[in-house]
């Protein structure tokens, strides 16, 4: 009765082994079969997130420069504005 049991414990275990084996074999080859489908994918992915990147950073470089440079009639009233704070300075 107990030899039965190891038997079938036996029996049990090595379907278990066996079939872990066929799957892991099975897993390998459509790896290496689909590999080069995923680098292409892989590629694909990361050109796509370099594209927003170097678009989101033209972006902010474009609103960089328009905040950066003040139209004619600001950079004049900024040029007066210096120039009487440096008079005032002068003059105390």
């Amino acid at each position: 009765m107990i030899f039965d049991g190891f038997i079938l414990m036996v029996v049990g275990m090595l379907v278990v082994y066996f079939f872990l084996i066929i799957m892991n074999t099975i897993i390998k080859m459509l790896s290496a079969s689909f590999r080069e489908h995923a680098l292409q994918e892989e590629k694909m992915i990361l050109d796509e997130a370099e594209a927003k990147r170097r678009k989101k950073r033209e972006k902010e470089m474009k609103k960089a420069v328009m905040t950066a440079s003040p139209s004619t009639d600001e950079a004049s009233r900024m040029t007066a504005v210096i120039t009487a704070a440096l008079h005032a300075h002068a003059t105390r």
